[in-house]
């Protein structure tokens, strides 16, 4: 039987010029969809890096904010303010908090003491971060609130982390400046010790997310001394905000009667 030279050529195999010309566009298709998924991959990382920090800021506010609502006392006794830097205060004052709320072998009543205050740690919760800035409470039950008032009072606290809990963190400003006013028609200006308590508290507070925490290695980078810190994170008068820094500002109300 005879066999046509048309059916021959249909049943030859590919060449090896075209396996080549086929594997390479196939590879090329594959890294084109690779480098697609990674770009989006470290887009979310980055998101999510950015959301977290701006949860774990609002949180931090959010109890600031509920411990400056049931603040008591006269002014010079029971509240105090510091500006250790430009951008670095603390405060301290009495509160009222239920007794559910204290430590349970503490607890006699409901008067507490709070302390907010920053600290540079050795521990960071930033994976290959040595160091970080912390925003710190210090919570003082009833019982050893009586105990404190007993020896004579209270004085400026010790700003010291081993006897606080972090409550946020990468922390980049926490400016707490207090505000009154002679009458509440009046706008309100800024609080000065013997004034008083204090009607309200006009909070500045910034944090940076992960991946900015991780290039900000040493003590000085924390505190904004150098130049890495200072381009990442200090406002310039080109930008209304930081770089990398998110920002959250609020006034909060002191809860006193007049």
């Amino acid at each position: 039987m005879k066999c046509s030279s048309h059916n021959s050529s249909h049943a030859r195999g590919f060449t090896l010029l075209e396996v080549l010309v086929s594997a390479a566009i196939g590879t090329g298709v594959i890294l084109m969809m690779a480098m697609t998924m990674r770009l989006g991959s470290d887009g979310f990382s980055e998101a999510t890096r950015r959301i977290d920090a701006i949860v774990e800021a609002r949180a931090a506010m959010g109890v600031l904010a509920d411990d400056v609502s049931t603040i008591i006392g006269n002014g010079d006794e029971a509240f105090g303010w510091a500006e250790n830097s430009e951008r670095f205060h603390e405060v301290w004052f009495l509160t009222l908090k239920p007794i559910e709320a204290q430590d349970v072998n503490a607890a006699v009543g409901d008067v507490c003491f709070v302390h907010y205050f920053t600290a540079i740690t050795l521990d960071s919760p930033v994976v290959d971060a040595g160091i970080s800035r912390k925003l710190y409470r210090r919570f003082i039950s009833s019982a050893d609130m009586l105990e404190q008032l007993r020896s004579g009072g209270l004085l400026r606290p010790e700003a010291d982390p081993d006897r606080a809990e972090a409550v946020a963190f990468n922390v980049t400003r926490f400016v707490v400046q207090p505000l009154t006013g002679a009458e509440r028609a009046l706008p309100l200006v800024e609080w000065m010790p013997g004034a008083g308590l204090p009607d309200s508290l006009d909070v500045s507070f910034q944090v940076v997310d992960g991946e900015t925490a991780r290039t900000l290695r040493t003590q000085q980078d924390w505190e904004l001394s150098t130049t890495l810190a200072q381009t990442l994170v200090l406002e310039n008068e080109d930008a209304t905000e930081s770089l990398r820094g998110r920002d959250f500002n609020m006034n909060i109300e002191i809860g006193h009667d007049d």
